[in-house]
């Protein structure tokens, strides 16, 4: 699908195609490097965390120009202390 440029299959049905085409792609692409065999070509979360980030941004101000509402961003705070559970 992604080599066939099917960006309205790979996204969720439920989403009735009401979504930002370029984020959708963008997100894809992180997506794909993040998968990487090679554990160096793979980005830190970080950067996934900026980049999934001006996806939403996009995909916001998109809808914020479709509407007369206002829509609201929600806080992405990612930076948060993670500590392995015990099994």
């Amino acid at each position: 699908m992604i080599d066939k440029g099917d960006i309205q299959n790979i996204v969720d049905p439920r989403l009735h195609r009401d979504f930002n085409a370029n984020s959708a792609w963008k997100a894809i692409e992180i997506a794909m490097v993040c998968v990487s065999s090679t554990s160096t070509k793979r980005p830190p979360m970080s950067e996934v965390v900026a980049k999934l980030k001006e996806c939403l941004t996009s995909e916001l101000a998109k809808r914020e120009d479709e509407s007369n509402y206002s829509v609201e961003m929600v806080n992405m705070n990612m930076i948060t202390e993670l500590n392995p559970l015990a099994r």
